[in-house]
């Protein structure tokens, strides 16, 4: 082994930071308070902005195409460089596949302690990413770099949709299916690894499925496809739950239907648990309602995601055919609820 490979090897990336990756998001009940409260302008071009907690800002063109333009960066919820620098990459791609587009230019943010990591770390961390945003079809055009107490890594990217084609998390219709691409957990499985307290498969299928770019739309082009979010760091009720809202719908949700990643059960049966799970109940619990559930259940939906899946809303009539062009992909994916009339009390009702 080389100098260079001993230097970079000994480092665990997550005993660096207090905090890993979507999970270290603010609390989203704090930031939507302070978000309604700005007076912000509104150009007519602007097809989506903050109002619903979108995944992406969505501004048209002239053409009849609209741009889709995100940002997301977080600290490492995994300890190997490589595989960081390809979750967080996946993680902001993924905002784009939300909004039905196809990523292609990204610009890198990085924030590096330079005195507390060997440099010679963001070999492997970019070309991690460079990796995943060539898959995407995708390039690196720029970004910009500071020294900084905490190592943090993401990127901005643009993309591209027909604006007839965008997804947005509005438009979900009564009588829609609700589904789900990928198995959640990630939040428990990595705080375990921070701490230790999981075996190395139970990591390797959660890294896998967070490197796993959301590329639904190319796979569901002609499908009544109404509305979608990906679900990060407000974990699955969270997302729901500003779906639900922005769509003025109620979803009913299945949580003996939810795909699990391996291992995800056990870390919270040991009580593996992060703030996310706190603070991520605290903003759903006045309109998610739960019926049989389990507490290991509830603590699945306010798992904090990163690089999760996407939530589909999707037409009856289209469920079989989305999920047979999903699967190949996404073997994981499953219809896990439907979207019904709203209620007064309750946007999101979760049943054993």
């Amino acid at each position: 082994m080389s100098q260079l490979d001993r230097k970079t090897e000994s480092v665990r990336l997550t005993e660096t930071v207090q905090k890993g990756g979507c999970a270290a998001k603010l609390p989203a009940g704090q930031l939507r308070e302070i978000l309604q409260k700005l007076e912000m302008n509104r150009p007519k071009e602007l097809r989506v902005g903050t109002e619903t907690m979108d995944d992406a800002c969505v501004w048209q063109l002239e053409t009849g195409e609209s741009i889709v333009q995100t940002l997301d960066f977080f600290t490492p919820i995994v300890d190997d460089a490589y595989d960081f620098g390809a979750i967080a990459a996946a993680n902001a791609l993924s905002d784009v596949y939300a909004m039905g587009g196809q990523p292609r230019i990204a610009l890198s943010i990085l924030a590096f302690p330079s005195q507390n990591l060997p440099i010679e770390l963001l070999g492997p961390l970019m070309q991690g990413a460079l990796d995943k945003i060539h898959e995407a079809g995708a390039c690196l055009a720029g970004g910009h770099t500071i020294d900084d107490d905490t190592l943090k890594f993401g990127l901005s990217v643009t993309g591209f949709v027909p604006s007839s084609r965008a997804w947005t998390n509005a438009g979900a219709r009564v009588g829609d299916v609700l589904i789900l691409t990928k198995a959640i957990g990630t939040g428990t499985i990595t705080s375990a690894l921070k701490r230790r307290e999981v075996e190395d498969s139970v990591v390797a299928a959660a890294v896998k499925s967070m490197k796993q770019l959301n590329r639904a739309p190319e796979l569901l082009h002609g499908l009544d496809i109404h509305a979608a979010t990906d679900i990060t760091g407000f974990g699955l009720a969270g997302h729901a739950l500003q779906m639900a809202r922005a769509s003025n719908v109620a979803f009913q949700i299945h949580a003996g239907r939810l795909p699990v990643l391996p291992g995800a059960r056990e870390c919270l049966e040991k009580k593996v648990l992060n703030r996310a799970h706190r603070t991520n109940w605290d903003y759903v619990k006045d309109e998610v309602k739960l019926d049989g559930t389990s507490e290991i259940e509830r603590l699945l939906t306010v798992d904090a995601q990163t690089s999760g899946g996407l939530l589909l809303s999707v037409s009856q009539e289209h469920e079989a055919e989305a999920l047979d062009r999903l699967k190949p992909m996404f073997p994981l994916s499953a219809k896990i609820g439907e979207v019904v009339p709203h209620s007064l009390l309750t946007r999101v009702q979760i049943s054993s």
